[in-house]
């Protein structure tokens, strides 16, 4: 990380309050996302296997 991105953080955090959480929301949504998509594709080559 470089120190423009985070100054960028730090500057959304200070003026939103409620940012963290947005963000931390969207984060866990992708994280969601991600995981549902691997265990799918798990189970597709577990499919194509047998």
């Amino acid at each position: 990380m470089n120190a423009a991105y985070l100054y960028n953080w730090l500057r959304v955090l200070r003026s939103d309050t409620n940012a963290i959480f947005k963000h931390a929301a969207d984060a866990q949504r992708a994280c969601d996302y991600l995981i549902a998509r691997s265990e799918a594709g798990r189970a597709g080559d577990a499919d194509r296997a047998a």
